[in-house]
C-alpha cells in the first residue's frame, strides 16, 4: 500500500461564481480535510508592462502581496466556504499574480511550479478553455502542456458521490487509476466504477479491469469499493455521459488520450477524446489526467 501524504490542490478563482463551483466541489467531495492543502489562485487581468516572457516565474515580483479589495473579497468568500466545510485557515493559502503570459499559461506555469496534485477550475474559469476547444485562440497562447491533472467543476451537484473511471484499453487507463486511487485512498465514502465502452475493437476487458483494480488496490482501495461496467456503443461520449447521469456520479475521470503538439492547442491540453465530454458534462466534475 502507498504511503499516505497530504494532497496539494490549486483552486483557480476569478469571481464569486467561480468560487462557488471549484471551492464548493472540494468542500463537498472530501471528508478527510486534514489530508488536503489548498491554494486559492487568482490571475489578475492586466498584464505587466515590458514583462519578459522568457521565464515569467523567475521574478517573484509577479506575486501581489496586498491584492485589490475585489480580489481580497473573493479570497475571503472562498475561505469562508471552506471553513464551513471543516477546513482550517492553516490549510488555505491565497496567491494573486499579475498576468504574465496569458491566463492559460499562467495557470499551467503555477501548477508546474507548485507541484500540485490537481488544478481545479470553476465555472467562470472554464470559459477560456471553451475558446481553446473552439480554436478561436491562437496556438501561440500556450507553449507548455499540462503536467498535473485538471478538474473542471461546472455546476457540480454537491449531493453526488463516487467516481466513474473511464478506460479505453490504453496504458493511460492505469495513469487515471493511479490519480483516482491517490485522491480517494482515505475517502471511504466514495466507490470507483471502472467503465469501458466496447466499440468492437477486441480489447481484453478482463485485463484492463484487472490492471486498473491492482492500481487502486495499491492505495488501499478494497475490492468492495470497486465496480466494473461495460456497454457496447459506437458513441463513446454519449455512453459515458449517460452512465454518469443515470447513476449520479460526482466525477468522470478520463485520460487525455490523443493529446499531441502537432494538432493544435486544444489537442495539446486535453486530447481530442475529452472535448465532447467537456462540452456536454453537467452536474459532475471532469477529471482529466495528462
Amino acid at each position: 500500500m502507498e504511503t499516505t501524504s497530504q494532497k496539494s490542490l490549486l483552486i483557480t478563482v476569478r469571481d464569486a461564481i467561480s468560487c462557488s463551483q471549484g471551492v464548493c466541489f472540494v468542500g463537498s467531495f472530501f471528508k478527510k480535510q486534514d489530508d488536503l492543502l489548498l491554494t486559492l489562485f487568482y490571475v489578475m487581468p492586466n498584464p505587466v508592462p515590458d514583462q519578459s516572457m522568457m521565464d515569467p516565474w523567475a521574478d517573484d515580483n509577479a506575486i501581489v502581496s496586498v491584492p485589490p479589495s475585489e480580489i481580497a473579497e473573493v479570497f475571503t468568500l472562498c475561505t469562508n466556504v471552506l471553513l464551513k466545510k471543516g477546513f482550517s485557515e492553516k490549510q488555505i493559502e491565497k496567491v494573486a499574480r499579475k498576468k504574465q503570459s496569458g491566463t492559460v499559461q499562467d495557470i499551467i506555469s503555477e501548477g508546474e511550479k507548485g507541484l500540485y496534485d490537481a488544478i481545479i477550475l470553476g465555472k467562470k474559469s472554464t470559459s477560456f478553455l471553451k475558446n481553446i476547444l473552439s480554436r478561436s485562440m491562437g496556438d501561440d497562447i500556450l507553449e507548455k502542456e499540462l503536467t498535473a491533472p485538471v478538474w473542471f467543476c461546472r455546476d457540480p451537484d454537491e449531493n453526488r458521490k463516487n467516481v466513474l473511471l473511464c478506460l479505453d484499453g490504453s496504458p493511460m487507463g492505469e495513469k487515471v487509476a493511479d490519480h483516482v486511487g491517490y485522491v480517494l485512498q482515505n475517502e471511504d465514502h466514495h466507490s470507483v466504477t471502472l467503465f469501458y465502452v466496447d466499440k468492437g475493437q477486441g480489447v481484453d476487458q478482463e485485463k484492463i479491469f484487472r490492471d486498473a483494480t491492482e492500481v487502486l488496490n495499491s492505495y488501499g482501495i478494497a475490492d468492495a469499493r470497486i465496480n466494473t461496467s461495460t456497454v457496447t456503443s459506437l458513441r463513446v461520449t454519449n455512453a459515458i455521459l449517460a452512465k454518469a447521469e443515470r447513476e449520479k456520479f460526482a466525477v468522470i475521470a478520463i485520460g487525455s488520450i490523443g493529446r499531441t503538439a502537432t494538432k493544435g492547442i486544444c489537442d495539446r491540453i486535453v486530447g481530442t477524446k475529452c472535448k465532447n465530454i467537456f462540452n456536454e458534462i453537467d452536474k459532475a466534475a471532469l477529471w482529466i489526467v495528462p
